[in-house]
Formats: C-alpha cells, structure tokens, sequence
C-alpha cells in the first residue's frame, strides 16, 4: 500500500472506530431505559456520566503508560476486553443496587476502555500528518464527537425492538470486536515511512510570522509551562459547560414536554456542534493559529448557553435544537485546542502521555458540569440557574483565550 493511501486508511478506520465509541456522550439516550424501570434521580443520572468521564481521563493516563512500555497493540486489546466486561455487566444489574453497579460496570470499566483506544487513536492518526495535524486531529475527533448523535436515536429504536440487557450485551460485543479489528490497522508509521511523510508546517503566530521550532518537552517540563496553565483552565471552563449540558442530557427538552424520540433528537444536536465543532476548529487552527481560534470558540460557548437559556425563558424546543448545536460546536472545537496546543507546543514524542495529563481537566469539569449541574438544577427546581453559570465560564474563557492570544505575539 502507497504512502498516501496509508494515510487515508489511518484516518478513515481511526473516524469509524472512534464514532462508534463516541456513544459515551449519549449516555442519556442509553440509559434511558434503566432510568425509567430503576427510577433514578436527575442527579444519580448526571453522577453516571461524572464518573464516566473520570474513568476515560484515568484510561487516557494509563494508555500513555501502556503504550510507552508495550506499544499500540496491547492498548486496544485491553480497551477492547474492558468495553465487553463493562457492558455485559451493566445488562446484568437488578433490583436497589443497579445504579451502584452501572457506576462500576459502564461508569468505569466500559468508560475505562473508551479512554484507553480514544489516547491511543488520537496520536497514531496524528502521527500520520506532521504536515496538517489540525485537520486529521479535527476529522477524527469530528467521528467521536458525532458519535453520540448519529447512534443516540439508533439506541432509541432499538429499544423498541429489543430488551435494554439484550442491546447492552449487543453493544458490549460489536465495539470490542470493531476494537480488536481496527487495531489491525491502526498504527505508527515506521521509520521508513517518516522519512518518506511531509515535513511538519510550523503553527502560525498570531501577526502571520513562523513560531519557534517545536520543542519535544516530557510531561514535567510541560506542567510548569505557562500555556500548560492557561489551556488547562480554558479546558475546564467550556469543557465543563459542554459535559454540564450533555450529562443533564434529555432532561432539557423534557421539561419542555418533549417525548423520548424528540428529547434524544433535540439533545442530540450537541453531539452534531460537538463533531462538526472539531472538524471547524481542526480547519482553523492550521490557518489562524490557537489565540484567535481560541477566543472565537469561547464567544461561541456563551452564546450557546445565552439561547439555551432563552429557549427555557419562552418554552420553545424549537429555539432549543440550535442551542444544542451551538453548544456543541464550541464544546467540540475546545476539545480539539486539546491535542492541537499538546503536539505544536510540546512536541510528538511524548504526545500521548502530555494529552492524557491535559485531558485530566475532564475529571474536574465532569465532576462540577454533570454531577453538579444536576445537583444545583434539583435543589432550585430550575435549570436557568445553571446555565447561567455557564455563560459566565465562557465568559471566563474568553479572557484566559486572550491571555493565550497575547503570548503567541
């Protein structure tokens, strides 16, 4: 196979694997029947995603590890034993304790998998495109992001055809299986084949001058980073707007009367901003560098959050399908600052160990966005409140994105 077909290949197989594990961000739509038969509350809903979320942040960290002494393979093998384990034993739970156990069995060992391939795929894909990272990070990210919508309705009617246990189990061994399979083709070029791919194009500043060469740093070295700080907390703020509003999930549309078809459609249109979001930012990273990039997407948060707010205010689902959409989008394109800012700011050859330090910021914003935005909107009885605390973490983000812009001059 020719280098450029290769290329295709890597990036094709690595969008489709990570579309199918992007259902994580649908945890809503497929939990909605174990909700409905276990009665849990909005807040026991968002904790299963908080905790979902830590674990694919810990699977991030250990996939660094793994991947470092092993190598690629031996990570999709372990995600891939880890996603079956998790969700064979979800469709197992019964009786008081099935939230407990969901906690344990999707929360995090099939979350734990998810975030072992997702930090081993982001690096292999990248590794293929020195010569336009932005975009091959956008497009594969795009397939994650996306996931949650394109297979959120198709979980819905299958529920109608299907017991919930029968599609867990399903589920559990169509994604090991399609892990195990992509893992056949998904790896680093050799050392032959980097010689043989185009030069790396040096982020733009900026004014439109050259940056100063990448520096491969190790993971200390990146932490005491001033840009480390300051993209850590840009993360933490949309990041946790974006899981806030994805971890409330149907609730949103449902208070507005919505059934269960168009709560997960409406809601829906968060994973749709949240792909196309990646493929956007992926594109405008590689032409006008992180600061403006950066500072337009948190614009973008506080607008999202200011419609949603507005389509509470008048009751209209309509006004709240493109709230969704826009949140999504700046949800989506801040996450992929995250392996832009790690690769032309810290270098290649640690990559996959310093995205899974940075990507540690979703364990924060898991725990304060999902958890606690379903906490405070059950104590108030209102959702207003809390996402008028997200608009202001945009508004934050703004001016951590122009600290950012100001020292890329």
């Amino acid at each position: 196979m020719n280098l450029r077909a290769r290329r295709v290949l890597t990036l094709a197989v690595g969008t489709l694997l990570l579309l199918f594990l992007g259902l994580i961000y649908a945890y809503s739509v497929l939990m909605a029947p174990l909700k409905a038969q276990f009665d849990w509350s909005v807040s026991g809903m968002t904790l299963v995603f908080a905790i979902s979320i830590v674990a694919f942040t810990i699977g991030n960290l250990l996939a660094g590890k793994i991947e470092s002494a092993v190598g690629v393979r031996p990570v999709y093998l372990l995600g891939a034993a880890l996603l079956l384990a998790g969700f064979v034993g979800s469709s197992l739970v019964d009786g008081p304790s099935a939230l407990t156990v969901v906690y344990l069995t999707y929360g995090v060992l099939a979350s734990l998998g998810i975030g072992l391939v997702y930090n081993v795929v982001i690096p292999v894909v990248t590794s293929w495109f020195p010569d336009a990272c932005g975009m091959a990070q956008g497009v594969s990210l795009m397939g994650f992001g996306m996931g949650g919508f394109l297979l959120g309705p198709v979980t819905t009617q299958l529920y109608t055809v299907l017991d919930w246990r029968v599609a867990f189990v399903g589920v559990g061994v169509v994604f090991s299986a399609l892990t195990v399979a992509c893992s056949l083709i998904l790896r680093e070029p050799t050392s032959d084949e980097l010689a043989k791919l185009p030069a790396a194009v040096p982020a733009q500043s900026v004014g439109g001058a050259d940056a100063a060469p990448v520096r491969d740093c190790g993971t200390a070295q990146m932490v005491g980073d001033r840009t480390f700080r300051l993209l850590y907390v840009f993360l933490f703020m949309l990041g946790s707007v974006g899981m806030g509003i994805t971890g409330i999930g149907k609730e949103l549309p449902a208070s507005l009367g919505a059934d269960a078809l168009g709560a997960a459609f409406v809601i829906g249109f968060v994973n749709v901003g949240n792909g196309l979001g990646r493929l956007m930012a992926g594109t405008l990273l590689d032409r006008l560098g992180r600061g403006r990039t950066m500072v337009g997407v948190a614009a973008l948060s506080v607008a999202g959050t200011a419609l949603l707010m507005a389509s509470l205010v008048l009751g209209s689902t309509a006004l709240m399908t493109p709230a969704c959409l826009v949140c999504g989008l700046a949800w989506g394109a801040a996450v992929v600052c995250m392996p832009f800012v790690t690769r032309t700011e810290w270098g290649m050859a640690n990559m996959a160990s310093n995205m899974a330090v940075v990507n540690t910021y979703s364990i924060f914003g898991a725990v304060l966005g999902s958890w606690g935005a379903g906490l405070l909107a059950e104590r108030l009885g209102s959702f207003l409140p809390v996402l008028a605390i997200m608009a202001a973490m945009g508004v934050a983000g703004i001016f951590v994105a122009l600290s950012m812009a100001r020292a890329e001059r």
